[in-house]
């Protein structure tokens, strides 16, 4: 495997897949997916700064619409995952085996072995076992540009779909209060886990030395690299 950095804008990604050839094909993309999004905020600029869901139709937008109706939060919550995917999705239809889009802390995953992800700034990671398409999406409210109104270290999403992750790990990060001590954090993530259950497959939540987390998600060792952490 070969790992690749990309940055244009506001997306910062690692880019892991089998030759240039993928990663190409994974830029491309990218960039047709901010292009559409971009396009979109132009004809309806409440579109970006939208706390609540809305509604509207396209082969990106469409998507991101979708996902924030179902976590109940705004429709960017969901951009990087849902970018990530499409990467994903286009580097599959090429033919790559491994086809890893890391941006800026989603991840989604196309791969034929065992991938580990760590989840900063944590000193955990998990086993994501031979998957076709499948998302680790993190939001925090201590790191990153991204909006959050909780006090999460890490909020993260087991999913096999992109942007209902993002979307999701947004809405978790959200009800993760600055006054919440280990049973609070538990408590969210149980009664997280049975609303959005259809929709995923684990939580976890890391706040200061808390650690809570549900679902069918697998623990492995990793040694913290921050040179792999993908950030500006």
């Amino acid at each position: 495997m070969r790992r690749f950095r990309f940055r244009y804008k506001e997306t910062i990604a690692t880019i892991i897949t089998e030759s240039e050839e993928y990663f190409e094909v994974a830029v491309k993309a990218i960039l047709e997916a901010r292009s559409e999004i971009e396009r979109y905020i132009e004809f309806n600029p409440y579109f970006y700064i939208s706390y609540e869901p809305l509604d509207c139709e396209g082969k990106i937008v469409g998507r991101m619409c979708k996902a924030s109706k179902i976590a109940n939060v705004g429709p960017m919550a969901s951009v990087a995952g849902t970018i990530a995917s499409y990467a994903v999705e286009k580097m599959i239809e090429k033919g790559a085996r491994i086809a890893i889009v890391d941006n800026g802390g989603d991840i989604v995953i196309h791969s034929d072995r065992e991938i580990v992800v760590g989840v900063y700034p944590s000193n955990v990671a998990f086993k994501i076992e031979p998957k076709y398409i499948y998302a680790v999406c993190t939001s925090s409210g201590k790191i990153g540009h991204s909006v959050s109104f909780g006090y999460a270290d890490a909020a993260t999403i087991f999913a096999e779909d992109g942007s209902i992750a993002d979307a999701l790990a947004t809405a978790l990060c959200n009800e993760i209060k600055e006054e919440f001590k280990a049973e609070d954090v538990k408590r969210v993530v149980e009664e997280f886990w049975k609303k959005f259950s259809k929709y995923i497959d684990g939580v976890f939540v890391a706040k200061d030395d808390i650690f809570a987390f549900t679902g069918n998600i697998e623990f492995a060792k990793a040694e913290v690299k921050p040179d792999l952490i993908t950030r500006g």
